[in-house]
């Protein structure tokens, strides 16, 4: 799924891996139940590093695998917080707690060591998003009766808010202009909208969010970076027509 850049995800890994071996332990010996599949591992980094690609001979600052890191460990720290049960007992939750927070701290940490700190302050915006969104999918989707908006709002705030932030980067990196900054920031938030409705097996349509995706790219020159991100879409265009739905009718998605 991500070929064109595997070899810069393999060091996107080695810069997780080195930053996951806490003095109390490797993060996998902390939290052994914590697992993620490979499209969840790479999904956020890839969308960086791609979107490096659509500016060939541009792509080529060293900050793009630590940010391409600082963006995944944003991810999985979230993740770690999401997987904590309303009802767990006040003793068992507190030590992933501790692990997530100190993995939103250290990527903060990051931005700072890599020359990164103008990304700042939007990552700690969009970390906050996040967290709104988990508890606004605990009330409207996990106990509502959610709308198609209701969906929305949550696959934007979960997903969308950090894809756009990793495409956005990845342009920027690569010396592209503000206009396409935007065009990757909206780009990216239609993406990851639509992995999050795969992956939570939300009941919407996917087409109007894939089809904004494709409209974005076309601004582009033709590039490797761009026929590798149209052939991701296809990929989870054909996901999305495999994956069975959580109860309730198809909702035809709007794109944003």
């Amino acid at each position: 799924m991500f070929t064109l850049v595997q070899s810069e995800l393999n060091k996107v890994t080695v810069f997780l891996e080195k930053n996951f071996r806490f003095k109390s332990g490797h993060l996998a010996q902390l939290i052994p139940e914590f697992k993620l599949s490979e499209i969840e591992k790479n999904f956020f980094p890839a969308l960086e590093l791609l979107s490096g690609k659509l500016f060939p001979g541009h792509d080529q600052d060293p900050r793009r695998i630590p940010m391409g890191g600082v963006i995944q460990m944003s991810f999985i720290a979230q993740e770690i917080h999401n997987k904590i049960p309303d009802d767990c007992p006040k003793a068992i939750p507190q030590f992933p707690v501790l692990v997530g927070d100190y993995l939103f701290a250290l990527s903060f940490g990051k931005l700072h060591e890599y020359g990164l700190l103008d990304w700042l302050n939007r990552m700690a915006d969009i970390i906050c998003r996040m967290n709104e969104g988990g508890m606004l999918r605990r009330y409207l989707i996990e106990e509502g009766s959610p709308h198609e908006q209701d969906y929305l709002q949550v696959l934007e705030m979960e997903y969308g808010l950090l894809a756009g932030l990793a495409c956005q980067v990845g342009g920027s990196l690569a010396g592209c202009t503000k206009e396409q900054e935007e065009d990757l920031s909206q780009f990216g938030r239609n993406i990851g909208m639509v992995w999050g409705l795969i992956r939570e097996k939300y009941p919407l349509d996917t087409r109007n969010l894939l089809i904004k995706g494709r409209e974005k790219l076309s601004s582009f020159p033709i590039s490797e970076g761009r026929e590798a991100l149209l052939d991701l879409l296809d990929e989870l265009e054909q996901m999305s027509f495999k994956t069975p739905l959580k109860s309730g009718c198809v909702i035809k998605a709007l794109a944003t």
